[in-house]
């Protein structure tokens, strides 16, 4: 039935993503959209966030009561959801608590934390898309959106899922009561989830999951493409859900080879098959190769080339602490050698060189005639950008707690290790909104030379039309 669809998505799969976009006329008058016009349906837009001026009389009445019906609608949908979770959330911590001792709930919070951190960094995106608007952060273009995202529907989405999540889990724990087993709905829920960003129907940001799929095959076929900051940015999101990716491989493992064969559940997936170092370097692979297709392009030793470096050190951290890991496993206690110690140093350096990264490359800040921020702020709260220094320098020590809380045995590790992922979700959240806003601004000045011309050209108009607004 959808046959054509599917083969439309293979052979644009290699397309160059910059030749196919349309080019704006620069004369004509424009102006700021509004955040929220054209949430009601994914139709295209020519202009990803300006539109021509329109004369006050030309706007009816009855479209703007039409739009505000529409945006009360969508707002009550978002807050009917978000209480049906809430309440899903509360049933699902009791049950958990109450729960049968018989289950072996490892392997079910394993799986089901995989997909809650997908559903969590969705959510927290949709709010990145209302501060990127509130502030006329040109989200569209710079990541190569088809139509511009309405937050609150992307929001309404992200709920929806968390809402499905929050149901498949309570299920699971009064599964005895129902009659079915209890693993059946872990696989449920992914292929759920799977179908939804496969399928071809027209609903639902069709022409985002279409995006999402070309950006991942690009992303995990680099360096063989152009690099475009959608391909790297959705690579950044991806070294901030090592977790869930190494989770997905567990339920993969888990239902192909462990689920008949292997008596003790809690044992099986990527520990017992040695694939969990190869997962776990995977997304900073992505980004290495990528910058060095970017050096490759450019010429351009800096930045590209140390930002291959950034990312290198990933693979030192991972290696040390498999060897650390595994020598605590066969000895029953930590062994404080070499391997431990390189762990640890690893650890350190990689830390600072990618907490430098972040807010001098990637955030544009500390500049020192500007209160160690920038020239140029989109966000009015001052406060924001400094909590965004702090909080970034301590999420990513967060691995410390690894080696301190965890060896105390204060926590279980699988717990443990959801917490560190769901902040290190939140880190990303913070990050999200500095480097698109530091895009932006680069892209209407021009002074970021790893842009191609054609993407600084389409930043002209955007610029007259800041001065237009100031």
């Amino acid at each position: 039935m959808h046959f054509k669809a599917l083969m439309t998505i293979v052979q644009s799969l290699d397309s160059d993503t910059h030749g196919m976009k349309q080019r704006r006329c620069p004369n004509r008058s424009l102006a700021r959209l509004q955040t929220y016009q054209g949430c009601e349906a994914d139709d295209d837009v020519e202009d990803q966030s300006y539109h021509q001026k329109a004369e006050p009389d030309t706007v009816s009445q009855e479209t703007q009561e039409n739009t505000q019906d529409y945006k009360i609608w969508l707002i009550f949908r978002l807050g009917l959801l978000s209480g049906m979770f809430f309440v899903l959330f509360a049933v699902l911590v009791i049950a958990a608590i109450k729960a049968d001792n018989d289950i072996q709930w490892e392997p079910a919070f394993r799986m089901y934390r995989g997909l809650f951190l997908f559903v969590l960094e969705f959510f927290l995106f949709g709010i990145n898309l209302y501060g990127w608007q509130s502030v006329g952060i040109n989200h569209a273009h710079i990541c190569d959106f088809k139509n511009k995202l309405c937050p609150l529907r992307v929001l309404e989405l992200g709920i929806f899922f968390a809402v499905a999540w929050g149901a498949s889990a309570v299920v699971f724990l009064f599964s005895n009561q129902f009659g079915i087993a209890h693993y059946v709905h872990p696989i449920t829920l992914t292929c759920m989830f799977a179908v939804f960003l496969i399928n071809t129907l027209n609903f639902n940001f069709r022409h985002c999951r279409f995006w999402l799929l070309k950006a991942l095959w690009r992303v995990l076929t680099a360096p063989f493409h152009h690099v475009a900051f959608a391909d790297f940015w959705l690579a950044d999101q991806l070294n901030s859900l090592v977790v869930a990716i190494l989770d997905m491989e567990y339920l993969a493992c888990f239902y192909a080879l462990d689920f008949y064969s292997v008596q003790d559940r809690s044992q099986c997936g990527s520990k017992q098959y040695g694939l969990r170092p190869l997962l776990a370097c995977l997304p900073a692979w992505w980004r290495f190769a990528q910058s060095l297709r970017r050096y490759d392009d450019t010429k351009q030793k800096f930045p590209h080339l140390a930002n291959a470096g950034k990312y290198s050190t990933t693979f030192f951290v991972v290696f040390f602490s498999t060897v650390a890991t595994t020598n605590k496993e066969n000895s029953g206690k930590q062994q404080v050698d070499f391997y431990f110690f390189s762990w640890i140093f690893s650890a350190l350096v990689s830390t600072v060189y990618t907490y430098i990264w972040d807010v001098k490359m990637d955030w544009g800040l500390m500049e020192p005639n500007h209160g160690f921020l920038r020239a140029k702020l989109l966000f009015k709260n001052l406060g924001f950008y400094y909590f965004a220094l702090v909080s970034d320098l301590f999420l990513r020590l967060s691995w410390i707690l690894t080696i301190s809380v965890g060896e105390a045995g204060l926590f279980h590790s699988e717990i443990l290790t959801a917490l560190l992922a769901v902040l290190e979700v939140f880190r990303r959240f913070i990050w999200n909104f500095l480097r698109v806003e530091n895009e932006h601004l680069c892209r209407l000045k021009g002074a970021n030379h790893a842009h191609s011309r054609e993407e600084l050209r389409e930043y002209d108009e955007d610029t007259v039309s800041e001065e237009v607004e100031e």
